[in-house]
């Protein structure tokens, strides 16, 4: 029969799929997070699942998002997208049962995994149970729609003991999963509170070592107070041996539970820096464009580094100290039975440590928060500007850059020293502290021993051992209070970030994608940048058909960029509305909505690694000769063969090692890779020289009616022949693009027709 686990796979949100599908992959065994699945089985299995449970998904979508070597993460994720909760189940045939959902189980098979993986990983050969009956078992093995029956003894032997139960989680009609931002509750130290409470086996058995370790520690006072009370005094040998064994055998268990306890506290704190890290990225690459734009990218990356702040202070000793502080109430009962004049010392000290804490936490909060900021802009300034080291150079700008960052750095320097002398201070007063409180119990003690009332030597010492008990563990938790304050300012920093509304995501199969070009139409669209700015776009109304090469020109400011940045989603109208064949891009998600499009912009950017790599981007599960194909079309196939390493060539960061023309029709047959619809060339020739701009023009020209095509420019390179010219401008404040159809040729000097006519397009 099947057994349900208490783990349940719940539908999570997108932005950390794979982290959470990775981790919940390797809870169970034997299926691992990285065993490849067998060639081909998640298609047919992400078919025959949705199918079967009429989940209305586009499985065009979620392949395109799956790895190019599906693991059994990559499975998990797969499904997860679908919409499909999932639970481990043990399988056990010797009783007839009722299947719930789908059973995907796992055959006990070895098989050599896809290029590329792990010749050492264990490949998994899914297979959907379709029947379980008393004594036989059907089912059918990924890929094939033929049903196999196997008996009891022989399934016994044929699958792994640990199965999938694949089930739909919520509406079937979704029209889209929550984007990586949804949610009730901000961004803060909340999420750790709930993701901790994941792990509560784990803590369970924290908080079991933790007791052990306090009742160990509770023995030792008391062993100090036999030996000094005791065995000195009547110089008993055989009871000082007995009770010294005894303490040997508790400090060497005491300090192997200790070091367990630690390792499981920094074990499970890694994973949820996992979770958090893969969480935080994730949603920094779903959240849209003008996120960016309005933020230096060294503040961005600033606060991607508050990550490791915060899992400084969740990894530390943070969490080990306040699972210590209540068994601290054990040890104050103890210290009042021994003496109540000793124990009010103790804690008038600790009141103390805690109003300094008080009195040190916004003044340590600021100085946190502006050695932070300070350190943003340290890093932003960085970043630009050697980003931009060409610049620097012909421009001669190095001494005015240096005296820039030093003053940057001064300031930064200024606030770390500020916030490090507050944290001294504070770290100082706290010690002081316990050094009087220390000195006050030994003048005490010392007071009522030889007052004869009952308190003896070894009663002094044990209280000693008491109080620095209970004070040590406060004053760990004092000496973290720095960190808490500077966790504290990362989280605030990382919260800017994980509570921007992130771009909406779809997956669900409510519209066709459609095939081959598609017409473009805005209708009377209006946009500005700011509510405070004059309009880009003021009633603007254009209408391109299917297939068309169309050129769009214009004065710098007069919305040539901002056309491609609306058509693509970056921005929305103010008013007004944008078709894409006879869908309202308003209506669309991010993902569905690109799916359409294949830029080649002006600042054409490669990314370190090879030739492929940056081809394969863009479409990673394109087979090499579809690589080869774009090549041919965008007429750069030649030139990379000719390379010693073919496409296999290493590049620089921003493609360095090839030429402006050579990085464009890079970036052409990246496009191209994706089969778009729509092509749009934003300045694509604005840096190249007019041969090899004249070059790209009837590269351009070779690909019309594979998809719309427009060609974004202020000047049309020489051979560009379009289907029409639209020209932007202002008039009487109002936006007229000015279409002329019927193009022959163009010149180098501007868009200009032969034996056009104008009209205006309103």
């Amino acid at each position: 029969m099947l057994r349900t686990v208490r783990r349940q796979f719940a539908v999570p949100m997108p932005a950390w799929f794979r982290a959470r599908a990775r981790r919940r992959a390797a809870r169970f065994s034997p299926i691992s997070a990285r065993s490849p699945l067998s060639p081909g089985s998640l298609p047919w299995l992400l078919a025959f699942v949705t199918k079967r449970h009429g989940c209305h998904v586009d499985l065009h979508r979620v392949l395109r998002d799956a790895p190019v070597a599906p693991d059994g993460a990559g499975l998990c994720e797969s499904l997860l997208r679908s919409g499909l909760g999932m639970e481990e189940v043990s399988i056990d045939v010797s009783r007839g049962t009722l299947l719930r959902g789908t059973l995907i189980a796992f055959l006990r098979t070895h098989g050599l995994p896809e290029p590329g993986v792990d010749p050492n990983a264990r490949l998994l050969v899914p297979a959907v149970i379709v029947g379980l009956e008393e004594g036989r078992v059907t089912y059918l093995v990924a890929g094939s729609d033929q049903p196999v029956h196997a008996s009891q003894a022989d399934a016994k032997d044929l699958f792994e003991e640990t199965a999938l139960a694949v089930h739909p989680v919520g509406p079937r009609d979704h029209d889209e999963l929550p984007s990586p931002a949804a949610g009730d509750t901000r961004f803060g130290f909340g999420w750790f509170a709930r993701e901790i409470l994941r792990h509560r086996a784990i803590w369970r058995d924290v908080l079991v070592a933790s007791a052990v370790l306090q009742v160990i520690g509770l023995t030792m006072p008391l062993v100090a107070q036999i030996i000094i009370d005791k065995v000195v005094v009547h110089h008993t040998l055989s009871t000082l041996a007995v009770v010294g064994t005894a303490a040997v055998l508790f400090l060497a268990f005491g300090g192997v539970l200790s070091w367990v306890r630690q390792y499981l506290v920094l074990h499970t704190g890694n994973r949820i820096d996992a979770v958090l890290g893969h969480r935080i990225v994730a949603h920094m690459l779903h959240l849209p464009p003008r996120y960016f734009e309005q933020r230096p990218v060294g503040t961005v990356v600033a606060r991607l580094q508050g990550v490791d702040v915060i899992r400084e202070f969740v990894c530390s000793a943070a969490i080990t100290a306040v699972l210590d502080s209540p068994f601290l109430l054990v040890f104050i009962v103890l210290m009042f039975t021994y003496s109540w004049e000793l124990a009010l010392i103790a804690l008038g000290c600790v009141a103390m440590v805690a109003m300094l804490s008080l009195l040190a936490t916004p003044a340590l909060r600021a100085r946190v928060d502006r050695q932070f900021l300070a350190g943003a802009r340290t890093q932003s300034f960085l970043t630009e500007h050697v980003s931009g080291i060409a610049t620097v150079k012909a421009l001669q700008m190095e001494a005015g850059l240096e005296r820039r960052y030093g003053d940057i750095l001064s300031r930064y320097l200024d606030a770390s020293f500020r916030t490090r002398t507050l944290v001294n201070t504070y770290h100082v007063a706290t010690s002081t502290v316990e050094q009087f409180m220390q000195l006050a119990i030994l003048l005490t003690g010392a007071m009522l021993v030889m007052r004869n009332d009952g308190f003896t030597i070894g009663m002094l010492v044990a209280f000693q051992m008491f109080a620095g008990r209970v004070t040590q563990p406060l004053l760990r938790l004092a000496g973290l209070w720095q960190e808490f304050q500077q966790a504290s300012v990362a989280v605030t920093r990382i919260g800017d970030l994980m509570n921007a509304p992130a771009e909406p995501c779809s997956f669900a199969a409510t519209r066709s994608r459609g095939e081959g070009p598609c017409g473009i139409a805005f209708e009377h669209v209006s946009f500005r940048y700011g509510d405070r700015r004059s309009p880009v776009l003021h009633d603007f109304s254009c209408e391109v058909p299917g297939g068309e090469l169309v050129v769009v020109s214009g004065p710098s400011g007069s919305g040539k960029s901002t056309l491609a940045r609306l058509l693509l989603g970056f921005e929305h109208p103010g008013s007004g509305r944008i078709r894409l064949g006879e869908r309202d891009t308003a209506w669309l998600s991010a993902n569905e909505l690109r799916e359409h499009f294949g830029v080649v912009s002006q600042e054409t950017t490669l990314f370190s690694g090879s030739i492929a790599d940056n081809l394969l981007a863009a479409a990673p599960h394109a087979s090499m000769d579809d690589v080869v194909t774009a090549c041919r079309l965008a007429e750069i196939h030649a030139c990379i063969e000719a390379l010693p390493d073919g496409y296999s060539t290493r590049l620089g960061e921003q493609g360095a090692g090839l030429s402006g023309g050579q990085r464009q029709r890079i970036a052409i047959a990246r496009a191209l890779l994706r089969r778009p619809r729509v092509l749009i060339f934003d300045e694509a020739t604005s840096h190249l020289d007019v041969e090899t701009a004249s070059a790209i023009a009837r590269t351009v020209n070779a690909l019309r009616g594979r998809a719309t095509i427009l060609f974004i420019t202020h000047s049309a390179p020489p051979g560009l022949r379009p289907d029409r010219v639209v020209r932007l401008g202002t008039h009487d404040g109002q936006d007229r693009g000015t279409t002329k159809p019927g193009t022959r040729g163009m010149s180098g000097s501007g868009p200009r027709t032969e034996n056009s006519k104008e009209e205006r397009v309103s």
